[in-house]
C-alpha cells in the first residue's frame, strides 16, 4: 500500500512558488526544486513509478531535466522502482554529470541485481577520469565486487579505497556486509581485521553476518564488543539472542538476558520478541511463556504483533498445539492485522495436526488477507497441501508461485514422496538441479529416502556424491539418511563406512548403523555397536532399544534380548513403549517360550491387541500348539474385530493338524472381512 504522503509530494512538486530556495526561470514563473527532489525522492521510496514518469514527463517539456541535481534524483527514481532501462538511459543523455550521478547508476545497478553492469560503470569513471571517486563511489563499487564475487577488481578499488576510508567507516562497513551477503565469511573476517578502527556499527556487521549464517562466532564478536567498550543495542542483541536460539545456548541466552535488564532494554519491541524465540527455540516453553505475559501485560507497548508471532511459533515449534490453536483463535479475535510470519506459523501448525480442515480456513484467510502471493506463506502452502496427500492442489499452488525457494521444492517431494510417486521425486530433483537452486540437507534427505524406498542403490550413490560436494556430508540428517539408504539397498559395509567417517556421533546416527545390522541380518555387530554407544557416553533412546531388539529377534538372541529389555527402564529411565513389548513377545514365541509370552502380554501396560496374539498364534503353528493357539485366538476374539491375520493364522494350524472343514470356515470368515489389495513391488531394469 502507497504511503499518504504521496499526493502531498505530488501536489508540491507542480506547485510553482516565489519564495524556492534555488528559483529557475521558466516563462516568468518559478519553480521549487526542491519539492521537485522531494517528490521523486518519495516516488522511489514507495515505488510509485507511473507518479515518477508522470513528473519527468512535466520536466522534459520545461526543459529542465539538463539540470544534474534533478537528473540525478530521476536516476534514483527509476534505479529504486526497478526501471534500470530508465535511469541508465537518463544517465547516457546527461549532458554534464557530476560523482554524484556515477554514485547512484552503480548503486542502482548492483540494486537491481546487475553488479556486473555495476563494475563496468565504475571501471568507465576511473578511465574517463572527468570525475574523482569519493568514499561513498568506492563504497558503491566495492559492493558489487563482493556481490558479483570479482575479487581482483575489488583488490584494484581498495588501493585507492583504503586511503578514502581511514575517516570513513561506512565504506568498510558496507564492504565487510557486501561480503557475507556474498557468503564469503573469511574475507569479511580478513577485512574487519584490518580495520584499524571499528565502530558499533562494523561490530553489529560482523555479528549479523555470523549470525545468519548459524555461526557461533557471532557471539565471540558480541564478547569483543563489549570488551572495547561498545554498549550492545538493540540491533546487537536480537542478533546474539537469534544465535543463542538456534545453537541452544541457553547459559549465553540467560547472561544476555541479564543485560537486557541492566541495561534498559527489556520493554522494547524487537528485543522481546527475540527474548521469547531464544527460550522456545531452546526448548524453555515455561520461560518463554512468562516473558510473553510479563510483556502482554506492559502497557507502554504499541506494537504487539512480533510478540505474538514469537510466542505463537514457540508453541508450534514445541509441539504445544492445544496453547497454539488457542492463540491463533485469540489472534484472530482480536482484530489485529497479521503478517506473513503469522500465517506461515499457523500453516505449520496445520502441517504438525495433518488438519485440512483448519488448513482450509487459514488459507482462506491468507487469500482475504492479500498474502497467497508472498513466496513464503505459498511455499509453506504447498508444503501443507502436498503433507495431506492434496497433491493437484500442491502442484497448482506451487505453479502459481512467483518464486519458488528451496522448502516449496522441498514439501512437493516430501509430498511426493509421502504418496509414493518415487519417479516424480526423482524428476523434480533433476528439475533443481536444472535450475541450479540452492539445496539444503533436509531436501537431499528426502531424496535418500526415496532411493531407499525403491530401493536404489545406483541413484543413492549419485546423491551421495552430490552431497559431499555441496558439502552436506557432516550434517547429521544427512549421515543418518546415507546409513539408511545403504541398509536398505543392501550395501551395509558402505553404510558402515559412512558411520566411521562421522566425527560427532549422536543418538540417531547410532540408531541408524544399530539398525541396518539388524535388518542386513549382522545382529551380533548390532549388539556390539550398542555397547559402544552405552560406552561412548551418548545416551539410547526409544528407537535404539526397538533397534536392539530387532536384530535380537532374527537372531533368536533371547537372554540377550531380555536384559537389554530391563536394562531400558531400569537403568536408562526410559518407558517401554507397546512395539518393545510386541518384539519381546515375538522373540519369546519364536524360542517356544508359550508361557513366559503369556504372562509379558497379561502385564504389559497396554490394552491386548492382535499383534501381540497373532506372534502367539503364529509360534503355535511353528510350534505344534493347537492348545494354547485355541486360547490365544479366543483373547483375540475379545480384544479384536476387524483384523484378519490371526484368522489366517488359526486356519493354517487346523490344517496342519489335519482338520481342513474348521480350516476352511476360517479362511472362509477372513475373506468376508477383508479383502487385502495385491501387493507391489519396485524392480530396477539395467539397460544396455
Amino acid at each position: 500500500m502507497r504511503s499518504n504522503g504521496l499526493p502531498n509530494a505530488l501536489n508540491a512538486a507542480r506547485t510553482w512558488s516565489s519564495s524556492a530556495t534555488r528559483p529557475l526561470g521558466f516563462f516568468g514563473r518559478v519553480l521549487d526544486v526542491d519539492a521537485i527532489t522531494s517528490a521523486l525522492r518519495h516516488c522511489g521510496r514507495v515505488l510509485a513509478i507511473q507518479e515518477g514518469m508522470s513528473i519527468h514527463s512535466q520536466l522534459l517539456k520545461r526543459g529542465l531535466c539538463p539540470d544534474v541535481l534533478i537528473a540525478n534524483h530521476l536516476i534514483d527514481m527509476y534505479g529504486a522502482s526497478g526501471f534500470l532501462d530508465g535511469a541508465q538511459r537518463l544517465f547516457v543523455e546527461m549532458p554534464h554529470r557530476n560523482v554524484v550521478s556515477w554514485t547512484t547508476l552503480i548503486s542502482a545497478q548492483t540494486r537491481a541485481g546487475h553488479p556486473d553492469l555495476a563494475i563496468e560503470t565504475f571501471t568507465r569513471m576511473l578511465n574517463h577520469g572527468s570525475e574523482e571517486p569519493n568514499g561513498y563511489t568506492y563504497s558503491a563499487a566495492l559492493k558489487a565486487c563482493a556481490v558479483v564475487g570479482n575479487h581482483e577488481l575489488g583488490s584494484e578499488a581498495r588501493c585507492v579505497f583504503d586511503e578514502l576510508s581511514r575517516a570513513n567507516s561506512t565504506s568498510w562497513n558496507t564492504m565487510i556486509a557486501g561480503y557475507f551477503r556474498k557468503g564469503s565469511a573469511f574475507e569479511a573476517e580478513n577485512l574487519f581485521d584490518q580495520f584499524s578502527k571499528p565502530d558499533a556499527i562494523s561490530y553489529n556487521t560482523m555479528i549479523s553476518g555470523f549470525a545468519e549464517m548459524e555461526n557461533p562466532k557471532a557471539l565471540d564478536y558480541v564478547y569483543l564488543m563489549h570488551s572495547k567498550g561498545f554498549k550492545l543495542d538493540h540491533y546487537t542483541i536480537p542478533c546474539a539472542l537469534k544465535t543463542c536460539g538456534v545453537l541452544t545456548f541457553l547459559k549465553m541466552g540467560k547472561q544476555i538476558h541479564n543485560y537486557i535488564i541492566k541495561s534498559g532494554f527489556l520493554f522494547r519491541c524487537f528485543i522481546l520478541s527475540s527474548l521469547i524465540d531464544m527460550y522456545s527455540k531452546c526448548g524453555q516453553i515455561n520461560e518463554a511463556i512468562k516473558q510473553y505475559d510479563e510483556c502482554m501485560n506492559y502497557k507502554g507497548l504499541t506494537d504487539r504483533l512480533p510478540l505474538l508471532n514469537s510466542m505463537f511459533s514457540g508453541f508450534v515449534a514445541n509441539g504445544y498445539t492445544v496453547h497454539a490453536l488457542d492463540l491463533m483463535s485469540e489472534i484472530y479475535r482480536s482484530g489485529t492485522q497479521l503478517d506473513h510470519f503469522t500465517f506461515s506459523s499457523a500453516l505449520r501448525l496445520c502441517i504438525n495436526l495433518q488438519n485440512m480442515r483448519i488448513g482450509l480456513q487459514v488459507h482462506s484467510l491468507i487469500i482475504i488477507s492479500g498474502f497467497h502471493r508472498n513466496h513464503i506463506v505459498g511455499s509453506n502452502l504447498v508444503d501443507l497441501y502436498s503433507r495431506c496427500g492434496n497433491l493437484v492442489d500442491a502442484f497448482r499452488l506451487f505453479h502459481d508461485l512467483s518464486h519458488k525457494d528451496v522448502i516449496a521444492w522441498t514439501g512437493l517431494i516430501t509430498g511426493c514422496l509421502r504418496e509414493g510417486s518415487n519417479e516424480l521425486v526423482f524428476n523434480l530433483f533433476r528439475e533443481v538441479i536444472r535450475l541450479k537452486i540452492k539445496v539444503d540437507h533436509f531436501l537431499v534427505s528426502n531424496i535418500l529416502k526415496a532411493c531407499s524406498v525403491i530401493p536404489w542403490v545406483h541413484g543413492g550413490k549419485q546423491v551421495h556424491a552430490y552431497i559431499v560436494k555441496g558439502g552436506f556430508e557432516s550434517e547429521s540428517i544427512t549421515v543418518t539418511s546415507l546409513i539408511d539408504m545403504y541398509s536398505k539397498c543392501g550395501e551395509i559395509d558402505d553404510g558402515f563406512k559412512v558411520f566411521e567417517s562421522e566425527v560427532e556421533k549422536d543418538t540417531v546416527c547410532w540408531t541408524g548403523i544399530i539398525t541396518g545390522c539388524g535388518s542386513n541380518g549382522k545382529a551380533t555387530e548390532a549388539l556390539k555397536l550398542f555397547r559402544e554407544m552405552i560406552k561412548a557416553g551418548v545416551e539410547p533412546n526409544e528407537i535404539t532399544f526397538l533397534s536392539v531388539l530387532a536384530a535380537c529377534r532374527h537372531a533368536g538372541l533371547v537372554a540377550d534380548s531380555c536384559r537389554i529389555f530391563k536394562s531400558m527402564e531400569d537403568r536408562h529411565g526410559l518407558k517401554p513403549w507397546i512395539e518393545h513389548y510386541h518384539c519381546m513377545i515375538d522373540i519369546l514365541c519364536r524360542a517356544g517360550l508359550f508361557e513366559e509370552a503369556r504372562q509379558m502380554i497379561s502385564v504389559m501396560p497396554y490394552r491386548h491387541d492382535e499383534t501381540a496374539h497373532n506372534s502367539l498364534l503364529s509360534s503355535c503353528l511353528i510350534h505344534q500348539n493347537s492348545e494354547l493357539g485355541k486360547l490365544a485366538q479366543v483373547d483375540l476374539f475379545q480384544s479384536i474385530s476387524c483384523d484378519t491375520s490371526g484368522y489366517i493364522t488359526f486356519s493354517n494350524i487346523y490344517a496342519s493338524q489335519g482338520f481342513r472343514d474348521v480350516s476352511a470356515k476360517f479362511r472362509e470368515l477372513s475373506r468376508r472381512m477383508n479383502i487385502k489389495d495385491a501387493g507391489k513391488s519396485w524392480v530396477q531394469v539395467r539397460t544396455q
